[in-house]
């Protein structure tokens, strides 16, 4: 009988506690000692009864007023915080007050300063955190641009950027861009279209640019919220440039729709991005809730996995407490899961993976290992680390998977919707290290440094 390995609790070094509820938060990947948290205040306020006008709606026992209503703001906030690991301390740099709540943030995958946002008031905002005369003492949140929320009560529910060339046209010049949900079930793609003798940064709000957007809205889908988006990039030698896009959409029927884009190999990039676009073949599954018992609001492509048997493998997370392999066939197919006792919020790779190669006789097994950090609401932070076993020949084999807990953080009394791992100390998938964590807790305004060696 395997014996079971309880994973370590780790306790906190500081607390501090913020003046809103924390509802996302992300290290600044260029400067891996400050990180953004963003906020989200839900205020309630009775709106006072009307008096009616003279046999408007009367009735016996009708005291002649309407009901009162309650009225909802949503507001919050950038707050930017420094990290000092030596002392150890938290300590708050800088408060952004917005005027909607923040669902969402993300830096870019690769311009480092540059920071998207997802807006209950349905708007998508880019700010940089950079210091202006390049002292680190002096970094700070600036607003970039903001774009127009079409409906103020249709809100942005997640934000992502594109991965590096990710946009499918390998004869086309890079583009920037990004993917965003919407509260009535919308997915889109915005695609930044810039004037073709002026290569447009986004990180730039100068000259000219227009974001093209591709929609989906299929009818099935409408008001079911999409929590979650994730693009990736694989290779794939039967399509024309030998790599296809993808889009994974987690939805909060338990659903994960997969769409893939690749070019087709009659056709020529016209230089019209929208054009171009639109003429990508096109692949959409859905695996009809058939894998996941709740929403599934996590969706984390794992790197170096490639595609195996001509699709994808994904981690993801769901309201059902469960951490999942999920390969991304036709109707989907779970390859290991493991309960982490919470509401699987979000999930990140911490550093990268590792590779060893084990040789018996014959057959060498290739060994595959990813940590992950697990946002998990109610239940707190967990430190997952995931295995994949399989054959060095059998490079289309799906092999083995395995998950284990290694270590959980519990002070939280609330929602725990967001964790970050120090980036300083983080290389790869290797136990035997220190990592150093920060976690928040949303109702009780919480915000908690902790460290564990695993």
């Amino acid at each position: 009988m395997t014996e079971v390995i309880q994973p370590k609790t780790v306790s906190s070094l500081v607390t501090e506690f913020l003046d809103q509820p924390p509802s996302c938060l992300e290290f600044c990947p260029k400067d891996p000692n400050y990180f953004v948290v963003g906020t989200y205040l839900l205020q309630e306020h009775k709106e006072p009864a009307e008096e009616k006008k003279s046999g408007e709606g009367e009735e016996e026992g009708d005291e002649g007023t309407a009901p009162s209503s309650v009225k909802q703001t949503k507001t919050g906030s950038l707050q930017l915080w420094h990290l000092d690991i030596t002392a150890p301390k938290l300590q708050h740099k800088q408060t952004v007050p917005l005027s909607h709540a923040v669902f969402d943030l993300k830096f870019h995958p690769f311009r480092h300063h540059i920071l998207g946002i997802a807006g209950s008031n349905g708007s998508i905002s880019i700010y940089s955190v950079l210091s202006e005369d390049g002292n680190n003492y002096n970094i700070g949140i600036q607003h970039i641009w903001t774009t127009s929320a079409e409906h103020a009560n249709n809100s942005t529910l997640y934000f992502t950027w594109f991965p590096q060339d990710w946009f499918p046209l390998q004869t086309s010049p890079y583009t920037d861009g990004f993917a965003a949900s919407f509260a009535n079930g919308t997915t889109r793609i915005y695609l930044l279209d810039a004037e073709r003798e002026n290569r447009h940064d986004i990180a730039q709000n100068k000259g000219n640019y227009n974001f093209i957007v591709k929609e989906h809205l299929p009818e099935r889908r409408k008001n079911i919220e999409p929590w979650f988006i994730a693009l990736a990039k694989y290779r794939n030698p039967s399509v024309m440039g030998g790599s296809e896009s993808f889009m994974f959409t987690g939805d909060d029927m338990g659903n994960l729709w997969t769409q893939s884009f690749t070019y087709p190999e009659d056709r020529n990039s016209s230089g019209d991005l929208e054009e171009d676009f639109m003429i990508c073949d096109y692949r959409d599954t859905d695996d009809e809730g058939l894998r996941h018992t709740a929403g599934v609001t996590a969706i984390l492509p794992l790197p170096t996995v490639g595609m195996v048997k001509k699709m994808p493998i994904l981690l993801t997370g769901s309201y059902d407490e469960y951490i999942r392999v999920y390969h991304a066939t036709f109707r989907g197919a779970i390859l290991a899961q493991k309960r982490l006792g919470g509401g699987v919020w979000r999930l990140q790779l911490i550093g990268d993976p590792t590779t060893t190669h084990t040789t018996t006789g014959a057959s060498t097994i290739t060994e595959v290992q990813f940590l992950v950090l697990a946002s998990c609401m109610h239940a707190g932070t967990r430190i997952v680390k995931v295995n994949w076993k399989r054959p060095q020949v059998g490079a289309n084999e799906l092999g083995s998977w395995d998950i284990e807990i290694l270590a959980q953080f519990t002070e939280n009394e609330s929602m725990n919707y967001a964790s970050g791992i120090w980036k300083g100390g983080e290389t790869s998938a290797t136990t035997g290290r220190e990592l150093v964590g920060v976690s928040s807790s949303f109702y009780d305004k919480r915000l908690c440094l902790w460290k564990i060696q695993i």
